[in-house]
């Protein structure tokens, strides 16, 4: 009796351990495919500078990005529910390495869309597979760290990212090829974990041929649900891509240069507090979170954008940072508030359709920017952010008094 206790407890903890190593491998993954990504955000001072890119080409570089994120949710979202977690985290993974390969050798616009393009399917995978990963393997006794890390893991490595990256380029370290070399390495060593992990859906849990069939998997109980979480990702990432895209010109407006180091410390300070306050939000009610967190969001944008016409570098930093914080909560919380009633079968349908929306709503503003013809203003853009965000949080409180 007491051999078979002892085996069982042995058992049991090569489970967990298994568990432990999944967990890591998936967080490891999601996080580590937009710390790749990011790196093309302070390098785009430095394009915009040896490559002369204008403002509808770089508008053009996120559009690249966010229509392989659309794409990639929008027909291969289920995959994972055909293939199994670890091959499609794996393919995002090898995605990552050929995007970061082409940016080191771009030398004009077009290598970096089509760099931008390869990094959202990466980056579209990962927000498939692997965030439906992160909330298979969580720990059992700490489930809303799955949902949590699953909102925040993308900002994350966009920090981390943006910061090192940055950091090295100012610095003169080593060159922008070199960096996106080691890229390729932390791409390729998460890849190895992935490969020795535990997989946790099973082999054609979906016929294959109905995985490729484009569908919003979203049930009807939730459809309410849904509409108030998407709305809070949709009015969100639509101002971090502006960010993303953009934060040279901003640092150029306000401060009156720019490098890439100061494009790096301005998106950080965006996406820093909006990692923190992800996390830190999984612990509280998602509801009352999400209405709070949007109602800041939304007036700390109203402040950033109006310094494009008054321009104010304290007011700036300040003001994004809070931005950030709303930022974070209302896609930790809105993840949350969705995800309270689905099941492992449904997980990463609903997912997908999230992410599909906020990615929809993310390249939206750029494209838009891109196709303005003649100069685009900082008065326009203050203007259309100001109408857009406002329209965002009026939705988001809308649904959520239908929401049940």
């Amino acid at each position: 009796m007491a051999t078979i206790f002892h085996k069982s407890l042995a058992k049991d903890k090569d489970s967990i351990a298994r568990r432990g190593l999944t967990f890591a491998a998936a967080t490891g993954s999601l996080i580590a495919a937009f710390a790749a990504a990011a790196i093309a955000i302070p390098m785009m001072a430095v394009w915009r500078t040896d490559l002369g890119l204008s403002e509808s080409e770089t508008a053009m570089t996120v559009v690249s990005y966010f229509a392989g994120c659309v794409l990639t949710l929008f027909f291969f979202a289920r995959l994972s529910n055909f293939f199994g977690r670890k091959p499609i985290v794996l393919a995002s993974l090898f995605l990552g390495i050929a995007s970061s390969l082409i940016y080191a050798e771009a030398q004009g616009a077009q290598a970096i869309y089509i760099g931008r393009f390869l990094q959202g399917f990466s980056c579209g995978f990962a927000s498939s597979a692997a965030m439906s990963w992160v909330v298979d393997s969580a720990p059992q006794n700490r489930q809303w760290l799955g949902t949590a890390l699953t909102a925040a893991g993308p900002n994350i490595g966009l920090s981390l990212g943006t910061l090192i990256s940055g950091a090295v380029l100012e610095s003169g370290l080593m060159t922008s090829s070199a960096l996106f070399d080691c890229a390729v390495v932390m791409l390729a060593l998460c890849a190895v974990l992935v490969f020795i992990s535990t997989e946790t859906m099973r082999f054609a849990s979906e016929s294959l041929g109905s995985v490729f069939i484009p569908k919003i998997a979203v049930p009807q109980r939730l459809r309410f649900r849904f509409f108030a979480s998407s709305i809070a990702f949709i009015g969100t990432w639509g101002v971090g891509s502006f960010l993303q895209g953009f934060s040279a010109y901003l640092s150029a407006v306000v401060f009156g240069f720019t490098n890439a180091m100061l494009a790096a410390i301005l998106y950080l300070v965006l996406i820093g507090p909006n990692a923190s306050a992800g996390v830190l939000a999984g612990r509280f009610e998602p509801r009352k979170t999400l209405t709070r967190s949007i109602l800041l969001f939304t007036g700390m944008a109203l402040v950033v954008f109006g310094t494009l016409v008054h321009p104010s570098a304290w007011v700036l930093l300040a003001s994004i940072a809070l931005m950030g914080a709303g930022n974070g909560a209302a896609c930790s919380s809105g993840l949350r508030f969705l995800l309270s009633d689905t099941n492992i079968a449904e997980r990463a349908g609903v997912i997908s359709a999230l992410y599909l929306s906020a990615y929809v709503g993310s390249v939206t503003p750029n494209l838009v920017i891109a196709c303005i013809p003649g100069e685009v203003t900082q008065t326009m853009i203050a203007a259309g952010f100001y109408c857009w965000v406002i329209a965002c949080c009026a939705g988001v409180l809308f649904f959520l008094r239908k929401a049940r």
